[in-house]
């Protein structure tokens, strides 16, 4: 098996990775090609009306038709290649993609002018992009192929040893035999070729050489951290073991093991023993992020933001109480406003300002003999299902009134479980409803004749 694969890329699994994505980028560019071909041959015979040969035409079908096949082909079986050196791999792939290309870049040219036409410059494309995938010596290799094939078409053309295909709408005047021409023209061809592919080359190997040595620094990078995190670990268990120790000693201090203390000493020690699981916590946390890193092991944790913002507080409770702050600590979360839902003909569910009006709505109800109840939730997130369900069993009628599209209703009906009709009265765009539309829309579901005026 030819060797193609360069010493530092046997183990570099980037280099691979770009090979196939390359090879990928090839393909989709044949594909491209071959509509090309189509479009410029359709154009230049029913636009440009060139008086192609048959030879011409006959041979233009058949490389277009060739490309399109063995492309197709290509593509199939790239998912079969494997990364492996010393085996057909990427590197073969690309090498085959190339040699067939070149063939029919090749017979194009040679069917629409040879050293006359102007696409032969795609010769100069094609090394430039197999610069990007194939090793030095190996594009040099086929650029030297590809140089000495297209200047033999061009040398046989000249003694008329093969015919020349001269387009004549397009070149005014044959100049296959003109010695200078030919010798400017190839020239020219031959040192952009061996430049575009020498530089392209010494990029790409560059290029590649750059993104290993990225990738080890990186892998040293996490060695580092790896074993960073298990000094961390190390350290911070013998850190723990001595408070661990020390907090049991103070625990047994305060229960009275060695005798009888004041309460001075007793609220001293709980504060040790306060500061020494904050200590531990912190210590646990440590060690949890310790093991995120290195493990890669994530633990959830349910956790009570009023405890949270409890224990916060606490911690700063000497400092609090030096400056003589009182303060008191409420959770509203499980708090809701309850307003006259017993026996009523219907309760309202309603926060913020619909609430708001909501009361005056019931002192219109209630002149009226309608006995409206009001439950107003103080946190729509947890929601307070259990108080909505408490509130069922109370009325009739449930709705929820909203200056929205609906977003509480559902989980109004969630809470109700199905045991009562849950209704919704609301509006949107900044509209507020009037008092008196909403004690039509509570008449109208209790069944009652509402008033047109």
């Amino acid at each position: 098996m030819l060797k193609l694969i360069p010493e530092w890329a046997y183990n570099y699994e980037e280099y691979w990775n770009t090979i196939r994505s390359r090879n990928l980028w090839f393909i989709q560019i044949r594909y491209a090609a071959f509509l090309m071909l189509v479009a410029m041959f359709t154009i230049a015979i029913y636009i440009f009306e060139l008086s192609l040969t048959k030879v011409q035409i006959y041979w233009s079908i058949g490389i277009s038709i060739s490309i399109l096949f063995y492309n197709i082909l290509l593509h199939a079986f790239r998912s079969k290649l494997k990364c492996t050196p010393g085996e057909f791999n990427p590197l073969h792939y690309s090498l085959i993609q190339m040699v067939l290309d070149l063939i029919a870049l090749t017979l194009i040219i040679y069917f629409s002018g040879s050293i006359e036409t102007p696409l032969y410059m795609l010769y100069i494309f094609h090394m430039i992009i197999g610069s990007l995938i194939l090793p030095v010596r190996v594009i040099f290799v086929l650029a030297t192929g590809m140089i000495l094939i297209f200047s033999s078409i061009v040398v046989l053309e000249f003694f008329g040893t093969i015919p020349h295909y001269h387009i004549k709408e397009i070149y005014s005047s044959e100049n296959v035999h003109n010695v200078r021409f030919i010798l400017s023209s190839l020239g020219i061809f031959i040192f952009t070729i061996y430049t575009s592919v020498g530089i392209t080359s010494r990029i790409a190997k560059r290029l590649y050489k750059r993104e290993q040595q990225l990738k080890e620094t990186l892998e040293e990078l996490n060695k580092a951290e790896e074993a960073k995190q298990k000094y961390i670990m190390a350290v911070v268990h013998e850190i723990k073991s001595p408070i661990v120790a020390a907090q049991s000693i103070v625990e047994l201090v305060k229960s009275g093991y060695v005798g009888k203390i004041s309460d001075k000493i007793e609220e001293k020690l709980a504060r040790t023993i306060t500061r020494t699981d904050e200590a531990l916590t912190l210590i646990n946390n440590i060690l949890r992020i310790s093991k995120l890193k290195l493990l890669g092991e994530v633990t959830f944790e349910k956790v009570d933001i009023f405890n949270l913002i409890k224990m916060s507080i606490d911690q700063q409770s000497e400092l609090i109480q030096s400056k003589k702050i009182k303060y008191k600590i409420q959770d509203l979360r499980t708090i809701n406003e309850e307003v006259d839902c017993d026996d009523a003909d219907i309760v309202i569910c309603a926060f913020g300002l619909a609430a708001r009006i909501t009361r005056n709505v019931m002192q219109l109800a209630k002149e009226e003999g309608i006995k409206v109840g009001l439950l107003r939730p103080i946190t729509l997130w947890p929601f307070p299902t259990d108080a909505i369900a408490a509130v069922v069993d109370k009325t009739d009628k449930i709705m929820s009134l909203e200056l929205n599209a609906g977003q509480m209703v559902e989980d109004v009906r969630l809470a109700v479980n199905g045991k009562k009709q849950v209704h919704f009265y609301g509006r949107t765009g900044g509209n507020i409803p009037t008092q008196q539309e909403i004690l039509d829309e509570i008449k109208r579901v209790l069944g009652k004749e509402v008033s047109d005026a």
